[in-house]
């Protein structure tokens, strides 16, 4: 008999969860520091008139040097045969900001080409950050509109809402085709030969 009432006990103490070891565990912290910046970068692309800055005939630059610009005797002026694309990407630690282009001139001397230099701002949905992911919908954000890049501060993109997101800005002569800004003009054949330039400076601020 007491040797069923051991055997008892032993069984009892066996299945009672009150002895089963208690479960462990380690834990271990994780950190890291996102530092707050306020940071334009770009890259340039140029390209045949109306392909894709990405298309055939296509390269990057590391300026607008629209080289020796050739003679349209139809038209009589002078046309390029390349325009320019230049990337801009901000980052402002999820701020809102402003991108935004200078230019005080393109000339030589005392003539210059100041209304024959335009630049068009555009969003592209389809332009990616991360490789393989489009950027999406503009949202909220908004980009300034065609005109002469002879200019103080011009707006290229608002990033209203603070994303990182790619904006584009181009290039080109002035034709006299419809939609041109005011106040644009071709380079005619009564324009003072030479090299002409000049600098474009972008900024990003905080607006």
């Amino acid at each position: 008999m007491k040797k069923l009432i051991a055997m008892l006990v032993l069984i009892l103490l066996a299945s009672s969860p009150s002895i089963c070891p208690a479960a462990s565990t380690a834990s271990v912290g994780v950190t890291a520091t996102v530092p707050r910046q306020l940071e334009l970068g770009s890259w340039i692309r140029y390209a045949p008139p109306g392909v894709d800055p990405y298309g055939t005939g296509s390269g990057n630059a590391t300026s607008l040097n629209f080289g020796t610009l050739v003679y349209d005797n139809a038209n009589g002026i002078w046309t390029a045969t390349k325009y320019f694309t230049v990337f801009l990407l901000a980052s402002s630690s999820g701020r809102p900001y402003r991108i935004q282009q200078t230019n005080s001139g393109f000339s030589k001397g005392s003539t210059n080409l100041n209304n024959s230099l335009i630049v068009t701002p555009d969003y592209i949905a389809e332009d990616e950050i991360v490789t393989g992911v489009p950027q999406g919908s503009i949202g909220t954000d908004s980009y300034g509109s065609k005109s002469l890049a002879l200019a103080v501060n011009k707006v290229i993109y608002n990033g209203n809402t603070g994303r990182a997101r790619i904006a584009r800005a181009y290039y080109g002569l002035a034709t006299g085709e419809t939609g041109e800004p005011s106040g644009s003009e071709p380079i005619t054949g009564d324009q003072v030969s030479g090299t002409y330039s000049g600098t474009i400076t972008f900024t990003v601020a905080l607006q």
